[in-house]
């Protein structure tokens, strides 16, 4: 062989290696950037802790305050987990902080003003739920009415009777067995953390490992596609109200139980933290999709960073200022990411 075809043979047999190390790299640069992606809110997370341990470390890193971090936002994760039946079939529902209210009232009245026994009661304050659910349904589904519009009636109308059956009045002295429900504690953990996990476990499930879960996505992106594709769209559309509905009658009947007392007033501070960590959820996990672990790290990323921030000093305002820029930045950095997909 001649020196030129020797060197011919020899570039041949060297040029592959580059590429197939550039290529490794670029899929491992790749990967690296996917994981990022897909976990940035829980990193945030654990940055916020540490560095909240950091600056308070006699307050911030201490049992008393985990307690309280995780046993006050049990019920806005288990609301929260309920928002996201109809936010992920590509609907809205502003009415769900009307039912925590409502059954929360409802509850009360009935078993502290009425004598009812604690089991009918609370299945009452959830049945109130399914039913303004059903009703939302049939008003967005059956008449084709603007879910937004829709929900934001039904809203002011539970408004109104949350404040005619209490007398705009709140109501104290829930029924032992729900505050024991509600309120006690197991390996130091108040007992609606466990009911907070244990929906999420099941909104997993159902959405990452069922047909009705793969379902309720393809209805959320496509849904006239999904209808082509023979789904029953109308039915997923509507039982996402019912789920929405009855899972915020539960969260009142919970609010009741943990607080000792209902507030006729309570639902609307639900509203904002509830869609911000919704949206925000979002973007982790699962990015692009509706998701229960994405909800129940971005509801603890709302809770510690304006816990953080009061313990610090700051002034009460800073939880709406702060759950307002989560939502708009959440909706934001989801509509950014999406933009190179579309082009």
């Amino acid at each position: 062989m001649t020196p030129t075809a020797a060197n011919t043979a020899h570039e041949a047999d060297a040029g592959p290696v580059p590429a197939a190390a550039g290529a490794t790299t670029r899929f491992s640069s790749a990967r690296v950037a996917a994981f990022t992606y897909r976990y940035m809110v829980v990193f945030v997370l654990v940055a916020m802790v540490v560095l909240f341990s950091l600056l308070l470390p006699e307050t911030f890193p201490t049992v008393a305050n985990l307690r309280t971090i995780t046993g006050t936002q049990a019920v806005l994760i288990v609301l929260t987990l309920g928002l996201t039946a109809t936010l992920a079939v590509g609907e809205f529902d502003l009415s769900f902080g009307a039912v925590l209210g409502f059954s929360s009232t409802l509850t009360a009245v009935l078993s502290v003003e009425h004598g009812w026994s604690t089991v009918p009661a609370v299945l009452a304050g959830v049945v109130a739920g399914t039913v303004v659910g059903s009703i939302n349904g049939f008003f967005v589904v059956r008449l084709g009415i603007s879910s937004l519009i829709t929900t934001l009636g039904v809203s002011t109308i539970l408004t109104g009777l949350t404040l005619a059956v209490s007398h705009q009045q709140v109501i104290s002295g829930a029924p032992q067995l729900l505050v024991d429900l509600s309120a006690d504690q197991l390996f130091g953990l108040p007992y609606p953390v466990y009911y907070g996990m244990a929906l999420a476990a099941i909104a997993w499930y159902v959405y990452e490992h069922t047909p009705l879960g793969r379902y309720v996505y393809f209805t959320g992106e496509g849904r006239e596609v999904a209808r082509l594709s023979g789904l029953r769209v109308d039915a997923i559309r509507w039982g996402a109200f019912i789920v929405t509905g009855t899972v915020s009658g539960l969260a009142g009947v919970l609010t009741f139980g943990t607080l000792g007392s209902a507030d006729p007033n309570i639902g609307g501070t639900y509203l904002l933290p509830a869609f911000a960590a919704a949206f925000l959820g979002a973007t982790t996990i699962k990015p692009g999709r509706m998701n229960a672990w994405g909800t129940v790290v971005a509801v603890y990323v709302l809770v510690v960073g304006v816990t953080g921030l009061q313990l610090l000093g700051g002034a009460g305002w800073l939880e709406q200022v702060f759950n307002g820029s989560a939502l708009v930045l959440a909706v934001t950095f989801a509509r950014i990411v999406q933009r190179p997909n579309q082009s």
